[in-house]
């Protein structure tokens, strides 16, 4: 069985996809993937083999622009046919028996699903953020240009989700596959430090207005008797940010070495970041950092589950530090978020993926013989 990949170079949404094809690969799937430029170097990482798009839209997401340029940007991405027709040479050219597809490359879909090559759709977040994407002002110009922003749900396609049906608020009852939370190593119960330990991480992706939030919660956390570990990763520029004594910062680090004996996150919201937080049964705070796609879904989601508080992107210090001092010292939230993470470690959502998606391809393999 051979399986092409089609991957967006979108942050959060490239490691679980990676863990279903290493995952698929595991159970001698042969796997390659097609993408933008800027996923060959986790895709290689991950020791599976890579192809650019060919053709059509490129996209960074690691550079600096305004919210509204950068959904203008994924928008030009998600309405571009091209990457689509990029997608079926690909598959043509190595002969392969299926192709998964990021959900991002919606006007892609169609054609990869008209060249009548089998196609399953990867949903990286809650089902509920592919609907609203739908019913937003990307969903309105998708639909201007000839696209069904939910033609995959229409056409009756295989959409494998990977987060928990639990946590997606999803409208309706549409036939989607929650494979569930996808681990990003191996989780385990965080066992807290004596001093309570918090990571702070705001997206690989750039967002406007993300250095003035790390600054918020800077200053949130330099009064409190706690030790935070901060990640900015490649969209932040760290220079001139008043760092606090009680905080470390680095440009990347894994983040399983500091949720292991974490108390708390602070976050963006990312699905990919959050449930990796909640894997380790570690609550979290919610800066949504980009209010048009998935994130503010995510702090809700987890608020209403009892793991976490979502506050305003532009929240300020104060009310930073009382969210975080109101987490730290509520055993309630903890709780939540261990039960949460338990259920996350019983099984890999990667390999419920792989059980769909190897189901599907070996039952459409014995229909066309």
């Amino acid at each position: 069985m051979r399986i092409l990949f089609a991957i967006v170079d979108g942050g959060g949404n490239i490691p679980p996809q990676l863990a279903v094809a290493r995952a698929l690969r595991a159970r001698g799937v042969e796997i390659l993937v097609l993408g933008h430029r800027g996923v060959r170097e986790r895709v290689e990482a991950a020791g599976l083999a890579f192809e650019p798009f060919t053709e059509g839209q490129h996209f960074d997401p690691t550079v600096q622009r305004s919210l509204a340029a950068i959904m203008t940007a994924f928008t030009r991405v998600a309405a571009d046919r091209r990457l689509g027709h990029s997608v079926v040479q690909g598959a043509r050219r190595h002969d392969v028996d299926a192709v998964v597809v990021d959900m991002i490359l919606t006007a892609g879909i169609p054609e990869i699903v008209d060249s009548g090559i089998p196609t399953i759709v990867f949903v990286h977040c809650f089902y509920r953020a592919v609907q609203d994407l739908a019913a937003s002002p990307v969903g309105w110009v998708l639909r201007l240009r000839g696209t069904d922003p939910l033609a995959p749900e229409h056409r009756g396609l295989l959409q494998v989700v990977s987060a928990r049906a639990d946590l997606d608020p999803m409208r309706g009852r549409p036939a989607v596959c929650h494979a569930g939370v996808v681990w990003q190593g191996v989780p385990k119960a965080a066992e807290q430090a004596r001093v309570p330990r918090i990571l702070v991480s705001l997206s690989t992706c750039a967002f406007a207005g993300q250095r003035r939030m790390l600054q918020n919660i800077l200053d949130a956390i330099a009064p409190l008797p706690v030790e935070a570990t901060v990640t900015v990763g490649p969209a932040i520029d760290a220079a001139g940010l008043r760092v606090p004594q009680n905080a470390a910062m680095h440009a990347w680090l894994d983040h399983d070495d500091v949720l292991a004996t974490a108390s708390l996150m602070v976050g963006h919201g990312g699905h990919s970041t959050a449930m990796r937080a909640l894997s380790f049964g570690v609550p979290q705070i919610v800066m949504p950092a980009n209010p048009m796609i998935d994130q503010k879904g995510v702090g809700a989601a987890l608020q209403h589950a009892g793991a976490g508080i979502l506050l305003r992107k532009h929240a300020g210090p104060k009310r930073i530090r009382a969210a975080i001092q109101a987490v730290l010292n509520d055993p309630d939230y903890r709780e939540a978020a261990g039960r949460l993470g338990a259920q996350i470690r019983q099984r890999d959502g990667a390999e419920a993926a792989a059980d769909a998606i190897g189901d599907f391809v070996s039952n459409t393999q014995r229909v066309e013989s």
